[in-house]
């Protein structure tokens, strides 16, 4: 996919908690660790509790000049509502990624896309024993369909420098 495209256009979309957010930032970060240019939209619903967030992630060999995704490449879906409202943003030809722990969507005209069931919930709970990091599982996911424009090892050092981060700000409020 990667050497057919000057970008990758790639749209997130679950539940909030469901770590989108996360994940389409440690997508950029490994972009920009491997001298790509990307650029991350984020957008909530209006809801307060229990709505819906999407991570729209831009990734290019050049500079972005258009933050916003008309057609998706990828979409990753981790909700049935996230498909329902967005599956329509998928380019003929693009990768369809969902979480099958959760649901399974009724597609039309399967052959237009490439489909990637993945249990991501099951994954990060047998090997994590937390169910919270089944977003770290979609982004490997990601990296994989995009190598070698996205390698793994940026993917490790964007969860270790983003999470360390993370606990030296925890830290500054235990004390």
């Amino acid at each position: 996919m990667q050497q057919q495209l000057d970008q990758i256009r790639i749209r997130l979309m679950g539940l909030g908690g469901h770590g989108i957010v996360f994940a389409g930032r440690l997508l950029g970060m490994a972009a920009a660790m491997g001298g790509l240019d990307s650029i991350l939209t984020i957008t909530y619903s209006p809801e307060q509790r229990g709505g819906w967030s999407r991570a729209d992630l831009i990734i290019a060999k050049e500079m972005v000049d258009y933050p916003l995704i008309d057609e998706a490449d990828i979409f990753l879906a981790t909700t049935q509502q996230a498909f329902n409202l967005e599956f329509k943003s998928l380019r003929k030809g693009g990768v369809f990624i969902y979480e099958s722990t959760i649901y399974k969507p009724t597609i039309q005209n399967t052959n237009d896309y490439v489909i990637i069931p993945v249990p991501a919930t099951e994954i990060a709970e047998k090997v994590t024993g937390r169910r919270l990091t089944m977003n770290v599982v979609l982004v490997g996911v990601i990296t994989a369909i995009l190598e070698p424009l996205l390698r793994e090892e940026h993917i490790i050092n964007a969860i270790r420098n983003m999470t360390r981060r993370l606990v030296s700000w925890t830290h500054q409020f235990r004390k």
